[in-house]
């Protein structure tokens, strides 16, 4: 953590996977906002996600309903719908995790759950979607593709996603803070759906490189990502493409807002082609790109 992220914070270490870690974490706090939660990457056993977003999770509610924590807000994924067709997604559809990261988040909320209500912990569920900003090493990678001029389309660049600035989603966080609600769950994303083309020909306009324009039929993209797991297997590597990522770059991960807009008030205010500029401008400054 940098020092000026530290500034006025108190950092308590815990660890979710030892409960006993957790009593300090918790002690004299009044409300909970877990956000810890472990990535999902090839090769990582769908035992240490489980670990860390159920078996965690449980974990500090329990050790928040001891310490005599008022509220637990969760924030679990937009993910859990798994992908969709061009209609944006909300909360009404029924979860369909494609990915064991996703699963581990469906889990993990429906855990969150059932362990609040044992405990009588009011809880609140949030939803983030596609997530960016500065000092985010978890889009780096794309932003990299882009300026290394790697970056290629999986299809026709057409299916969707639903990018929230960083600010735009601490501020809905802010939001359910203080809205006092709780057994309900809320989406949180940026203004639309945006196409996988204007997201990547965003980026390569916030980094002043040219636009991607090749494009890998997904038929072919499955193919391949199935000979890099393959290979990866066999020379203990990191494939660098997976079913996973083809799935994410082909199909449709479109989420609406408006459950959130109607009930918190929530209404990003950094739209894509500045929250895009502000974060290659991050990511330059301080040497990532």
């Amino acid at each position: 953590m940098s020092p000026e992220l530290q500034e006025g914070v108190e950092v308590v270490g815990g660890d979710l996977e030892r409960p006993e870690t957790l009593g300090p974490v918790v002690e004299g706090v009044g409300v909970v906002i877990h956000a810890a939660g472990m990535l999902g990457h090839w090769g990582l056993p769908y035992q240490a996600l489980w670990n860390v977003n159920v078996q965690g999770t449980e974990n500090l509610i329990r050790a928040a309903a001891q310490a005599g924590v008022s509220r637990f807000l969760h924030l679990s994924t937009g993910g859990v719908s798994g992908p969709k067709g061009f209609q944006p997604t909300d909360e009404t559809c029924p979860p369909n995790p494609y990915t064991d990261y996703e699963r581990s988040k469906w889990e993990g909320e429906c855990r969150a759950v059932e362990v609040a209500a044992e405990v009588n912990l009011p809880l609140l569920v949030l939803r983030p979607t596609f997530t960016y900003g500065p000092a985010d090493p978890h889009k780096l990678g794309l932003f990299r593709m882009v300026q290394k001029r790697l970056f290629f389309f999986i299809g026709d660049g057409l299916s969707t996603v639903t990018p929230v600035y960083i600010d735009d989603l601490v501020q809905g966080i802010d939001l359910a803070l203080k809205s006092g609600m709780d057994s309900e769950c809320f989406i949180l994303g940026g203004e639309r759906p945006v196409t996988k083309r204007e997201l990547v020909w965003g980026i390569a306009d916030a980094l002043q490189v040219s636009r991607p324009a090749l494009k890998v039929p997904a038929p072919v993209g499955w193919v391949l990502a199935r000979g890099c797991e393959a290979a990866a297997s066999v020379f203990r590597l990191d494939p660098p493409l997976t079913r996973s990522r083809i799935m994410a770059l082909s199909r449709c991960w479109g989420y609406s807002i408006d459950y959130a807009r109607r009930k918190l008030g929530y209404e990003p205010k950094v739209n894509l082609e500045e929250g895009l500029r502000r974060t290659a401008q991050w990511y330059r400054g301080h040497q990532w790109l």
